[in-house]
């Protein structure tokens, strides 16, 4: 029976119908109100009547038309640099067995979680002009000044969006290419085809879709960038559509027009999340793919490298470890370092963890606690909703044939094709004009945060769900167990660990979230990105390296936990 295909026992059974319920009114309420609520103000004028003046006067803006061109450059060409550089990476670890594989793969899914304020402070810290590499390099060749301009520039934005995607491009062709059978490629040697000539014409072809998808996924992360634009890019030339739709929300404070900006946004997104979630269904309906007995002889005939292979393997892996570690390393050293005076080098101090936690009366920021606090309480709360309508999600989806099936999990995709920024958009109107208290901001942020998360879960799950074996149901209804007592007893304790690992990411996610809680912020509802953001903003870049590094150690204790509960399973 064929991956994703739909279950007899779900089609007979109302049980998946009504537990679908929920996700469908939670989706309705988090999602389509504030949306519906966005589009209102792009299509509705101040008098009440529908008009498409506004969208035409933003496709017909020069101004406009340039930053529009200008994101979708950035992000084509961003994807680019990130694809190409995986590839290589995806061709050793998917073809290759060696030492210390399983921890190359670890360090792809370090940039997947980490927020993007962190990742701009990094860069700031690590390639600024008086950062890590700089003063490493100035030391190195005895040089008058810093070699290296990065930062502020379109090649900060390009990296930026590389560091963030290669790991992920590389992660997501490598677990497909490690699945590819074997029995073709032999079948080609056997008749004579060498090296390239193989990867050309049998594996570049079915690699296709696995290439096609993870590149989709990186344009849709460079398209939706805000932070990374907002920070490294350095000037209003270098200015994305997310960046335009919260200045004409925030700093123009014309909700009209960043509603009519985000509905042009919205529909170049939702054509590419049509071409990933496609894509996502040609991968797992490969029925070469479904055969654990396929996969089990893939792995097994992974051979040793060559000598060459192992030089491409250690160059890759150190220059992968430095790109990706390289700026977080540098905001845990410069949250250990202050100047005794304002002329003398930098030397090992705690100031500001001191400062940062209120042991010190010169510290400005006091609201760092309260941040740590407020930002650990909705990351608990978006983790816990976001895993429970994922998996009922997955379990619909898993329940419907073909087109519907595609039809539903392209719905429950949308949050994808709406940026971070617009969602936040959407309930800062509904909060500017239905309410005013600080606890509706709290309650609006937690949605917000919901909606964003909730798509990376379903897709945490959703594989796993689908490759539940269904005789495993059927053998346990036909034991006596009904409908709901099998979901509960049977497919709950084998999705334990796609579930953790999606709570993993969503409070990962929650934690570090900076656009739509940007938007929606104010002086009384604060988080951690928030305070790192007007840290950075202010120079006080030290203090922001020590909150980003109590930011990081939560990110290290909660994938801990998720880890171990994961071993627990199988110990």
């Amino acid at each position: 029976m064929k991956q994703g295909a739909p279950r007899s026992v779900y089609q007979h059974s109302s049980f998946y119908s009504l537990i679908g319920l929920p996700g469908l009114l939670i989706l309705i309420v988090l999602f389509i109100i504030p949306l519906a609520i966005l589009l209102f103000n792009a299509f509705v004028d101040d008098a009440g009547t529908v008009t498409f003046q506004r969208i035409t006067s933003i496709v017909t803006n020069p101004y406009i038309i340039r930053i529009l061109a200008f994101t979708l450059f950035q992000a084509f060409l961003s994807t680019f640099v990130s694809v190409l550089v995986a590839l290589p990476g995806a061709y050793l670890t998917s073809n290759f067995e060696f030492k210390g594989k399983r921890l190359i793969k670890s360090l792809c899914m370090v940039p997947f979680v980490l927020p993007s304020i962190l990742v701009v402070l990094g860069f700031v810290i690590f390639y600024g002009n008086s950062g890590m590499v700089n003063r490493m390099l100035i030391q190195l060749f005895d040089l008058n000044e810093p070699p290296l301009h990065i930062l502020y520039s379109f090649k900060a934005i390009i990296m930026a969006h590389a560091f963030y995607n290669i790991p992920i491009a590389m992660g997501l062709i490598s677990s497909y290419w490690e699945r590819l059978p074997v029995s073709a490629n032999q079948a080609a040697s056997t008749l004579g085809a060498r090296g390239f000539t193989t990867f050309r014409t049998i594996t570049l072809p079915r690699l296709t879709p696995a290439i096609i998808s993870a590149s989709t996924l990186v344009f849709l992360f460079c398209y939706s960038s805000f932070a990374i634009i907002l920070v490294l890019g350095g000037g209003p030339q270098f200015t994305t559509m997310e960046v335009e739709i919260y200045r004409e929300a925030r700093i123009m404070l014309d909700t009209n027009a960043a509603a009519a900006l985000s509905v042009v946004s919205i529909v170049i997104a939702l054509c590419f999340v049509a071409v990933y979630s496609y894509m996502q269904n040609i991968m797992s309906n490969q029925e070469e793919f479904t055969s654990p007995l396929s996969t089990r002889k893939r792995m097994m005939g992974l051979r040793k490298p060559t000598f060459a292979a192992v030089f491409l393997i250690i160059v890759y892996s150190m220059l992968l470890a430095i790109f990706v570690l390289g700026p977080m390393i540098a905001i845990v050293v410069r949250s250990f370092q202050a100047p005794l005076t304002r002329t003398s080098q930098m030397e090992f101090s705690l100031k500001w963890y001191r400062q940062l936690f209120g042991f010190s009366q010169s510290f400005l920021f006091t609201s760092a606690i309260t941040a740590i606090l407020y930002s650990t309480a909705i990351a608990f709360v978006t983790a816990l909703v976001s895993l429970i309508t994922s998996t009922i999600t997955s379990a619909i989806l898993c329940s419907l044939k073909q087109r519907g099936r595609l039809l539903t999990e392209l719905l429950a995709m949308m949050p994808m094709a709406v940026s971070s920024v617009i969602i936040g958009l959407g309930y800062h109107i509904i909060s500017s004009r239905l309410y005013g208290s600080t606890s509706w901001k709290m309650i609006a942020l937690v949605m917000a945060h919901v909606v964003i998360a909730s798509p990376l879960v379903l897709r945490t799950i959703l594989p796993t769900y689908r490759s539940i074996l269904p005789t495993y149901m059927q053998a346990s209804m036909t034991l006596g167990a009904t409908v709901s007592k099998t979901f509960r007893k049977i497919e709950i304790p084998l999705l334990r660990s796609a579930m953790v690992t999606g709570a993993s990411f969503a409070f990962a996610i929650s934690m570090g979230e900076l656009n739509a809680t940007l938007v929606l912020s104010d002086s009384h509802v604060i988080t951690i990105p928030i305070v790192m953001y007007r840290l950075i903003g202010s120079y006080n870049y030290n203090a922001a390296c020590a909150l980003g590094s109590v930011l990081i150690l939560f990110y290290i204790i909660i994938f801990f936990i998720a880890e171990s509960i994961k071993r627990k399973k199988y110990a």
